[in-house]
């Protein structure tokens, strides 16, 4: 009898232990992903990064919620960002020719390296894209971006 109690103590417990753990059906791993498109060469890096507001868009990496950098390969490269959590963000991408981890500008601040930012925002007469028109709306779940190198 008390060996019973014990074994039914030991499986309430084990039950308590066990966390239900919710997957999608689709596999939505929940992360953002950025496709970089016109990669001219194999050269350098990619850096990705994504920003949660305006302060320091698009070159200053030091102020986005997370930076990324991969290899291309096969003129092909793709950022993945996880754990963001839903809200509006912006993202810019740089072809890291020199892998030094900056975009490469000249005196008056034009860019050397290939850049792009989401939803392809044009460059302001002088100066970079504005956060507000490159930022876009995060749900949490799966989501591709595509974003345009441009020289």
């Amino acid at each position: 009898m008390r060996r019973t109690k014990a074994l039914e103590r030991l499986g309430v417990c084990l039950a308590l232990l066990i966390v239900p753990v919710a997957v999608n059906a689709d596999g939505d791993d929940g992360r953002l992903r950025v496709e970089v498109l016109n990669i001219e060469n194999d050269k350098g890096q990619i850096g990705c990064s994504l920003y949660a507001k305006p302060d320091g868009f698009p070159s200053r990496s030091d102020k986005a919620v997370e930076s990324v950098f991969v290899k291309p390969k096969a003129r092909r490269a793709t950022c993945v960002f996880a754990g963001v959590k839903p809200g509006a963000y912006a993202v810019s991408v740089m072809h890291d020719l020199n892998s030094d981890g900056k975009l490469e500008t000249s005196i008056v601040g034009r860019p050397k390296e290939p850049w792009g930012v989401s939803n392809d925002a044009p460059a302001q007469r002088f100066g970079p894209p504005k956060f507000e028109a490159a930022k876009f709306d995060y749900d949490g779940g799966k989501k591709t971006l595509k974003v345009k190198l441009r020289q």
